[in-house]
């Protein structure tokens, strides 16, 4: 799948149009320094008010919209390949986007079904404080209308009756901040549990934030307190135990896929002092039927996600793994630690392939698992293999 389909030159042409209708600026200085200023504010550095007012819309419109859009059909790949986010035959997906701002995260859903082959009619009912921002989104949704095989209808009436997608793009990090680290995650875990409310029995709540350290550790803890209330996460984690990485105040789990800015937007970026190659952003998905990734790919053993990039020691590749690697426990198996890695010595040369090419995020099975406590899994006894949960034909029938 690939997610970049909606940011094509077409795209380009559009947002500038959308930006010329609604007075913003887009000459390429008044640009840079718009997006330098929004940049500073998203992490931290500025007041969160400077993510409002025409000059932090025209840097949305202009950089945030085209680097939104694909967070989001990365954050429901693995539902679209399981099969459980599609466009129904006799009806409209019925999608909520909660601070949808621009819609950014609607056209990223859209776009994903589309790069599946999907073809229908999806309904997103939007939901944000900042009526400016809504109001320049709709104009981009009435200049696109589609994506690829799907028909997009956007509303600003709040909807009624269940949903099939509740999705919250970079929302909780906005919010509540003057609240201690304790009683935010605990009123956000309340928030989530309202939306998920809304969700059909079959559907999805997904929750997109920045991979910023303390912005995605604060996601890791709204999740352990609902997988300790029972709801088990969908993705991307591969259980529902205490999440690893807050064992150590350092580490925090996030994607960072290889999906760079479309060229058009390089230029930009270099003058603002941003990144244009990779895609960065954590996750997490929830279902209201208890599904989770691990148990559609139940025949997949050792079954682990990569939490780092690559790190070359001397004779060996190291990766840090989150999932099932050890032998025992109850299913056979058990969890990385917080933090462990696994080795691969470099004088292993038969069988590397998968190990060799996976990067952050990426699923690796272990086949058999690696002796119970042993941190280098030996090729010569172990398979390791590439998972794909964005293909169909991964997933048992």
């Amino acid at each position: 799948m690939d997610p970049r389909l909606p940011l094509s030159e077409e795209w380009r042409d559009l947002l500038q149009a959308v930006a010329q209708e609604h007075g913003l600026a887009h000459d390429a200085q008044s640009l840079a320094r718009a997006l330098s200023d929004l940049s500073r504010a998203y992490n931290g550095l500025d007041p969160a008010s400077a993510t409002r007012g025409r000059a932090a819309l025209t840097a949305r419109l202009a950089f945030s919209f085209a680097r939104d859009v694909p967070k989001a059909a990365s954050a429901v790949r693995e539902l679209v390949g399981a099969g459980l986010l599609r466009a129904p035959r006799d009806r409209e997906l019925r999608v909520i986007d909660v601070g949808a701002g621009l819609g950014a995260m609607t056209w990223g859903v859209a776009a994903a079904l589309a790069n599946a082959g999907q073809s229908g009619k999806m309904h997103a009912a939007w939901i944000d404080l900042d009526a400016d921002a809504l109001a320049i989104g709709t104009t981009v949704a009435k200049r696109a209308a589609r994506v690829g095989g799907m028909e997009v209808r956007v509303s600003l009436e709040r909807s009624r009756g269940e949903a099939d997608l509740v999705i919250l793009g970079q929302v909780l990090s906005e919010m509540d901040l003057a609240l201690d680290e304790g009683s935010r995650a605990s009123r956000h875990e309340a928030l989530l549990r309202e939306w998920l409310e809304r969700v059909a029995p079959d559907g999805s709540l997904v929750v997109v934030e920045p991979a910023l350290r303390d912005r995605t550790r604060h996601l890791h803890r709204v999740r352990d307190r609902l997988a300790a209330c029972g709801l088990s996460p969908f993705a991307p984690c591969l259980h529902s135990a205490p999440c690893p990485a807050l064992a150590h105040a350092t580490d925090w789990c996030h994607e960072d896929r290889p999906i760079d800015l479309p060229r058009w937007l390089v230029p930009l970026a270099r003058a603002s002092g941003l990144r244009w190659e990779g895609l960065t952003y954590s996750y997490l998905v929830l279902r209201r039927d208890g599904r989770t990734l691990r148990s559609m790919l139940h025949a997949k053993r050792g079954l682990a996600r990569v939490t780092s990039r690559a790190l070359m020691t001397k004779g060996k590749s190291e990766r840090m793994l989150c999932g099932e690697v050890s032998r025992g426990g109850e299913r056979g198996e058990t969890l990385v630690g917080g933090g462990a890695r696994v080795a691969v010595l470099d004088r292993e040369k038969t069988g590397r392939e998968a190990w060799d090419a996976a990067s952050r995020g990426d699923l690796l099975a272990f086949d058999p698992p690696a002796d119970e406590g042993t941190s280098r899994v030996r090729l010569e006894r172990t398979r390791v293999s590439a998972v794909d949960a964005t293909d169909p034909s991964g997933y048992p029938k």
